[in-house]
């Protein structure tokens, strides 16, 4: 493999661009470099995992995973290019090569590390029973499941699904962590179980976690997915009933389980409940104070270019920011008096599959702009609560452009949010959760402040990504400072 080593540098930045997991495809790349590598044995000469630092001309650098190998044809496979000249073999990107990606799996059952060119090593551990019989009993089917974000995901066989990090970031990825947690320490099992874990250790005696395999969890799509579909059925026969409200409650059940579960356990200080500080409350008010601020001058010089209604809703809240900036201020209204723990971080229906049951929650990897180190903070459970019920109104938003309304038949959707907050308020009250505000009322300034925070990012991507869709942020937000002012 070391020719194709050799022959990546050059042909990595061209390659990355294309590619939906790379995030730096804003950026100028201005050189790659392979950083470490590791041979595996496979079919045609070999796979390598490749470790890739990406330098930009204007950010830090990044670092990547590839698994890389080397054949005469593309076999349908991501082409880096070819080796020497126009008539060389093919440089490959093989992570979805079913044969490529047993070779990385296979030491899962090997239960030894694999040594790096530059003296560092893969190290492979968590592995559980499922894992060990799916993988021992021979060559398990794998393909690509799903599309690819930041991640690439296999099917493993009928019971297990490996997801391997592509961007590296020191630490251990909360993905890992979590799921380790959750798996061995609790009875929650609303979940992918973890059934291993894949390390890469560098020379220097940094980690990243590199892939972790898990469970697979058969289902009937993301929770996105099916609300909106169920949104869209509810609209077209124009129905005041339907199943998505006893779904939505059980859903709220099994997000109060789920935090329940991350505060049960006082053993592991990472998973210890901790009584917020007022430091916790002053640094999450200013972070709201700043956002504020900051998307409110992105929408003063960007007013007259939008769309009327888009421009109605920014000159409000421009007019009710003192009241934003208010709420920021006084976060839960003075009052802390809950702990904090660790929590999903990104939550939202995508981040749930429905099930003929009811729902799973899964990736537990956290906001991925963010550092995994702030991802790994302990923090209020009523922030996981705001991103289910954001994405409660961009789902509504969603079914509504659909299809207009009609004299004859209005749409009144269904009212997520009330049926959410009811289940996941009684089974909070049932396990007695330390990681909720004492009283009704701080409950209720905490979730605005925590929806506020959630819109208000959403508002900023918006403008930033996708500027007809701010609409969306913008009513959320004027709805709660409205309700605040009355």
């Amino acid at each position: 493999m070391s020719a194709v080593l050799d022959a990546l540098p050059a042909v990595l930045p061209a390659f990355l661009i294309q590619q939906r997991w790379f995030g730096g495809k804003a950026r100028r790349i201005a050189r790659c470099e392979i950083e470490d590598s590791a041979d595996l044995p496979g079919p045609h000469g070999g796979v390598a995992v490749v470790i890739a630092s990406v330098s930009y001309s204007d950010a830090l650098p990044e670092r990547y995973a590839l698994l890389v190998s080397r054949r005469s044809d593309t076999h349908g496979l991501p082409a880096l290019g070819r080796l020497g000249s126009p008539e060389g073999d093919w440089i490959l990107e093989a992570a979805t090569d079913p044969e490529a990606a047993r070779a990385l799996l296979h030491g899962f059952i090997e239960d030894r590390p694999i040594p790096t060119y530059r003296g560092g090593v893969l190290r492979y551990a968590d592995v559980g029973a499922v894992a060990r019989q799916a993988l021992a009993t021979g060559a398990p089917l794998v393909k690509a499941v799903g599309s690819e974000q930041s991640n690439t995901s296999l099917r493993v066989g009928p019971t297990l699904v490996f997801k391997l990090f592509r961007r590296l970031e020191p630490g251990e990825n909360p993905e890992l962590d979590l799921g380790r947690f959750l798996t061995s320490r609790t009875s929650f099992r609303a979940m992918s179980g973890l059934e291993g874990s894949l390390t890469y250790h560098a020379p220097s005696g940094e980690s990243a976690t590199l892939g972790v395999l898990q469970t697979w969890i058969d289902n009937l799509g993301d929770g996105w997915s099916y609300v909106l579909s169920a949104l869209g059925e509810s609209r077209r026969t124009a129905r005041r009933r339907s199943t998505l409200g006893p779904d939505m409650t059980q859903l709220g059940i099994i997000t109060s389980d789920f935090h329940s579960a991350l505060e049960s356990d006082r053993s592991l200080e990472a998973f210890r409940p901790e009584p917020v500080k007022s430091s916790d409350v002053d640094a999450w008010s200013a972070q709201l104070r700043d956002r504020v601020a900051r998307v409110c001058a992105l929408i003063g010089p960007r007013l007259d270019a939008w769309p009327d209604e888009s421009r109605r809703l920014g000159k409000s809240l421009l007019e009710k920011s003192r009241i934003a900036h208010a709420i920021a201020s006084a976060g839960g209204g003075g009052s802390a008096s809950f702990s904090k723990i660790r929590i999903h971080g990104d939550y939202h229906l995508g981040q749930t599959l429905k099930t003929a049951s009811g729902f799973t929650i899964i990736d537990f990897e956290g906001e991925p702009a963010t550092p995994i180190t702030v991802r790994q903070q302990k923090h209020c459970a009523l922030k996981d609560v705001a991103g289910m019920l954001r994405s409660f109104d961009y789902a509504i938003e969603t079914a509504s452009e659909q299809k207009p309304d009609t004299p004859d038949r209005p749409w009144a959707p269904p009212d997520l949010r009330r049926s959410f907050l009811a289940g996941y308020f009684q089974s909070a009250g049932e396990h007695g959760m330390v990681s909720l505000p004492a009283s009704p009322s701080a409950i209720g300034q905490w979730l605005t402040f925590f929806e506020l925070e959630k819109a208000f990012y959403e508002l900023e991507y918006e403008i930033n990504n996708r500027p007809t869709w701010v609409p969306i942020p913008l009513r959320g937000i004027l709805r709660a400072l409205d309700a605040r002012e009355a």
